[in-house]
């Protein structure tokens, strides 16, 4: 197993466009990191430098303490899972799992045992003789997975693996590539769009846009902490509400917007006061706000009437599409609501949730750690 090491990694294509911008970070040995962000923030392109399948523009690029940038990627003992799963139509199961073991020149015996124990652990080893059109998606996901496993690299590398596969499968195969990464104790590093993969998967997760890193942390370092704006916006499903307005002051410091006024706490107004009559962005997820008069158990200083625009009922949950004046806001109720379109609803927000933004940078404002 290995640690993985990029410093100050770059990735210009001919017209000199920044595919990826001084990419730093360490993944560490038996690491789950995930890389996520929108199409064309430079994920994939990473995953493909680090697999020798991209060339290095500039910078260094280390597995373990060996620095690889001019290794051919047969040589990076590396083993990657592609989006399409690559297997060869005319082949079995099992000679697609030992195609790469046997270019080694591994004994039939070694690459027997390999594919078998491998087979067993993906549960597939009552489909080694069926060929991929035989199989379904998820059945070909765990066969493109197995021939990454036979190869006992150091590192995993997974390029958006789930992405054909329907939503059901998609939710089964994450967990299940969790736990393989649990009785493996191996390096992987994975990349998706979908920031509920990334959340529910990664150790740590990179959140990506335009060929920068945006924030490295944990899972609920980034939702409960989000460094800016595209951060915030990106990660939670629904996304979190943003608004822009302005800090005022009257009798105390509130945040307004339109007909959206919010009164700070004490706290808020020492590290929101050097921007009195400034332009902000105000942030707050949609499970913070309540329904007015509930039993909620928040501090209540705040209070909006909305206007009610789409009703999706989930079960235990509701989930209201509002708006308040030319703002929109998501709610998130905790049960199911005889709300319906076109209502008027108040609610309050729990104010030691929400967040500010400076709207010129994106940058959050927070009080130092």
């Amino acid at each position: 197993m290995a640690k993985v090491t990029l410093k100050n990694v770059h990735k210009y294509y001919d017209d000199n466009v920044a595919a990826v911008d001084n990419f730093n970070a360490e993944i560490a040995d038996r690491e789950f990191l995930v890389l996520v962000g929108p199409s064309g923030c430079g994920k994939s392109t990473t995953l493909r430098m680090i697999a020798g399948l991209e060339e290095i523009s500039s910078g260094e690029l280390y597995i373990g303490e060996k620095l690889v940038n001019d290794i051919r990627p047969k040589d990076r003992d590396i083993a990657m899972v592609f989006q399409n799963y690559a297997l060869y139509p005319h082949m079995t199961v099992f000679e697609n799992m030992a195609f790469g073991l046997k270019l080694r020149k591994f004994s039939k015996d070694e690459i027997n045992t390999r594919v078998q124990d491998a087979a067993a652990l993906l549960d597939i080893s009552a489909l080694l003789n069926r060929k991929p059109k035989a199989l379904s998606g998820g059945q070909r996901q765990r066969v493109a997975v197995g021939r990454a496993i036979v190869r006992n690299p150091q590192v995993f590398l997974f390029d958006e693996p789930l992405s054909n596969l329907d939503a059901k499968l998609r939710v089964q195969t994450r967990a299940e590539i969790s736990k393989l990464h649990s009785r493996l104790q191996t390096t992987m590093i994975y990349v998706t769009h979908d920031q509920v993969e990334a959340m529910t998967m990664g150790d740590r997760i990179v959140v990506m846009k335009d060929g920068l890193i945006q924030q490295v942390d944990t899972p609920m370092n980034l939702y409960d902490y989000p460094d800016n704006q595209f951060v915030a916006g990106f990660i939670g499903n629904p996304a979190m509400n943003l608004i822009a307005g302005k800090i005022v002051r009257d009798n105390g410091l509130f945040f307004q917007a339109g007909t959206l006024r919010i009164q700070l706490t004490q706290n808020q107004e020492k590290l929101l006061s050097k921007y009195l009559d400034k332009e902000m962005t105000f942030g707050i997820r949609p499970e913070d706000i309540y329904e007015a008069g509930t039993n909620h158990g928040v501090e209540a200083r705040a209070e909006a009437p909305l206007t009610v625009e789409v009703v999706e009922p989930m079960g235990n949950e509701t989930f209201l599409y509002t708006t308040t004046g030319a703002d929109s806001l998501t709610v998130r109720l905790r049960t199911g609501s005889s709300i319906k379109v076109n209502d008027q609803v108040a609610v309050v927000f729990d104010l030691s949730k929400i967040h500010f933004f400076e709207t010129d940078t994106g940058n959050a404002v927070r009080a130092a750690a």
